[in-house]
C-alpha cells in the first residue's frame, strides 16, 4: 500500500487509504428507498500506484454525480447513469467500502456507494444527522427514536427518554444525549445491541464538535470548553473562557482545536495534550465562522463583513492573506495538494495554499457542490491479483537446521517470501509528538514503536506495530487500539 504525506512545519499527516476493487450489485433496500443504479465511465489518467486524489461533483440543480481526477478535473473517473439528491452537506466517507454519507439539500439522509455503484436515499424524516465511518447514517425521529440507516435496513432504538443528540464513533459505539438541561445524560451502547453500557451526566453545552480520530468530544458551555474522552467515559479538564464559545473546528488528528468566541476577534488555539489554550490567532476583522484542511495543514475564517476568506497556517499559526470566495458547505476547501479551491461568481479558482498565487480556472464551476476524497477504488486491478497461489515441493534437510543461525540466509531460500504486515498509525516531523502516540497505542500486549525513515532529506519517526503473520491479523490490531490506521505489507 502506498503511503500519502503532507507537510507542515513540525508534523507530517499521513493518509492511506485501503485497496482493492470489486463491483457487484445491490442489494435489496427497504420498501421506503428508491435504490439508483451506478456505472463507471472512463479511465484513472493519474499513474501511481496508492490512492487517487478525487473530487465528487453533483449540479446543485439535480444530476447525476460525477468523479473527476484532481486536480485534472476535467477528467472524468466515474460517473452515475442516474440522478442523486443534491448534497447540502456531507456527513463521512468510508475509504474501505467508498461509501459517501450524506444530507440531501431537503434535510433527508444519503448514502452513495460508489464501489457497489448504488444510491441510498429514504423517505424517513430524520434530526441531528450523523456519521463516523460514510457507511451507516443515524439521526433522530419525531418521537425521539434512534434510527440507523444502513444499506441492507435500518436499525431503531428508543432510549429511556427522547433523544436530543447522537455522536456515533469510529469504534462502532454510539453516544446517545437524553433528557434535557441539567437532567441531560449522555447514553453509551454499542449497535444493533440496545444494552446501556455507560451512562454519565451531560453538562449543558451550546455546540459540539467530534474529532475526526473519534476519541473526544468537545463541548461548549457557559464557562468554557469541556472535552470527554469517549473511549474511556471520563472528564479532561475544563478549559475556560470568558466569553461564549461561538465556533469550534479541529484538525483531523484531534491534537488542537480551534476556538471562535462572541467577540468573533481572535481564534484561540487549545493543545489536546495540555487541556489549555497554547496560542493565539489574531484576525483581521471579525470572523463568522471557519473550517479546517482535512489534511491539518491551514485553517480557513470567514469574514463577518464582505465575502473575503482568511488563510492561516496551522503549523505557525501564522496568517498567510485573503481570498474572495463564497462560503458555502462546499465550498472553500483545501486539496490534497495544498490548493485552496474557492467559488468565485460561477467559476471555481485553485489558489496555492502558501503563495495564494491562482493556478487555474474551472469555469462554470461553481454550479456544482464539491467533496474531495482520496481513494483507491476506481484504479483497474492486477490481473495477477486473481491467479491461484502455487507452491512448489520443497525437501528440507533437517540435519543441518540447528547449525543455521537467527537471521543467517539460507542458499537457495525463496527471498521473494511475504515479510508480513504492518499497521501504522501516523508519521511525524518531531520525534517527541510520534513518541507521545506511541505510548498511548496498546495491542495484546504489544506497544506500538517509533521507526524512522529519511525522505528528501527529513527524518521522519513514523508510529507502528507488527508485523504480523496476515493481513487480517494486522487489521483486527488496528481496529483493536481504537486510532485510526492503515495497514501495508512488508517490513517498516
Amino acid at each position: 500500500m502506498a503511503l500519502v504525506l503532507t507537510r507542515y512545519p513540525g508534523v507530517l499527516t499521513s493518509l492511506a487509504l485501503s485497496a482493492g476493487l470489486a463491483l457487484a450489485l445491490a442489494a435489496c433496500g427497504r420498501p421506503d428507498r428508491n435504490v439508483a443504479s451506478s456505472a463507471q465511465s472512463g479511465t484513472p489518467t493519474i499513474g501511481f500506484a496508492g490512492p487517487q486524489p478525487l473530487v465528487m461533483r453533483v449540479l446543485r440543480a439535480g444530476g447525476p454525480p460525477r468523479v473527476h481526477a484532481y486536480p485534472r478535473v476535467d477528467s472524468i473517473v466515474w460517473a452515475s447513469t442516474d440522478p442523486a439528491p443534491t448534497p447540502a452537506h456531507v456527513l463521512a466517507f468510508d475509504d474501505e467500502n467508498g461509501s459517501l454519507a450524506y444530507e440531501d439539500i431537503r434535510g433527508r439522509p444519503v448514502l452513495l456507494e460508489l464501489r457497489l455503484g448504488t444510491i441510498v436515499p429514504t423517505t424517513k424524516k430524520l434530526t441531528r444527522l450523523a456519521s463516523a465511518t460514510g457507511s451507516s447514517i443515524y439521526g433522530i425521529a419525531a418521537t425521539g427514536d434512534v434510527v440507523r440507516i444502513t444499506p441492507t435496513g435500518d436499525w431503531t432504538y428508543k432510549p429511556p427518554r427522547p433523544a436530543q443528540a447522537v455522536f456515533p464513533q469510529p469504534d462502532g459505539a454510539l453516544l446517545v444525549a437524553v433528557g434535557t438541561g441539567a437532567n441531560t445524560r449522555l447514553l453509551k451502547l454499542f449497535p444493533p445491541e440496545t444494552r446501556i453500557l455507560d451512562s454519565i451526566p451531560l453538562p449543558v453545552a451550546t455546540r459540539t464538535v467530534r474529532t475526526q480520530l473519534g476519541d473526544r468530544l468537545y463541548l461548549a458551555v457557559d464557562s468554557g470548553l469541556v472535552v470527554l474522552r469517549t473511549r474511556t467515559m471520563d472528564w479532561a479538564p475544563l478549559v475556560p473562557f470568558e466569553e461564549p464559545i461561538a465556533v469550534m473546528a479541529s484538525t483531523p488528528s484531534g491534537d488542537r482545536s480551534f476556538v471562535l468566541t462572541q467577540s468573533r476577534k481572535q481564534i484561540s488555539v487549545v493543545d489536546r495534550f495540555r487541556d489549555r489554550v497554547t496560542a493565539i490567532m489574531e484576525l483581521p476583522g471579525r470572523a463568522e465562522d471557519m473550517r479546517v484542511d482535512p489534511f491539518g495543514r491551514y485553517l480557513l475564517a470567514r469574514a463577518a463583513e464582505g465575502d473575503s476568506v482568511w488563510v492561516f497556517a496551522i503549523g505557525t499559526n501564522r496568517l498567510i492573506g485573503a481570498l474572495r470566495s463564497a462560503w458555502r458547505s462546499d465550498l472553500p476547501f483545501v486539496g490534497y495538494d495544498g490548493a485552496v479551491v474557492v467559488a468565485s461568481g460561477g467559476d471555481v479558482l485553485l489558489f496555492d495554499g502558501e503563495t495564494l498565487k491562482q493556478r487555474s480556472r474551472v469555469r462554470d464551476g461553481a454550479q456544482d457542490f464539491w467533496y474531495p476524497f482520496l481513494w483507491d477504488g476506481f484504479r483497474p486491478r492486477a490481473a495477477s491479483l486473481d491467479e491461484p497461489v502455487r507452491f512448489d515441493s520443497i525437501t528440507v534437510d533437517t540435519s543441518t537446521l540447528d547449525t543455521v543461525a537467527v537471521g543467517d540466509s539460507v542458499a537457495g531460500a525463496d527471498t521473494t517470501a511475504p515479510k508480513g504486515f504492518i499497521v501504522s498509525f501516523a508519521a511525524f516531523l518531531v520525534e517527541d509528538r510520534a513518541r507521545e502516540l506511541a505510548a498511548r497505542i496498546h495491542v495484546g500486549g504489544e506497544n506500538a514503536r517509533v521507526v524512522t525513515t529519511s525522505r528528501d532529506g527529513s527524518t521522519i519517526y513514523r508510529v507502528v506495530l507488527g508485523p504480523f503473520l496476515t493481513k487480517e491479523e494486522a487489521e483486527g490490531a488496528g481496529r483493536e487500539s481504537g486510532h485510526s490506521y492503515w495497514v501495508y505489507e512488508g517490513l517498516p
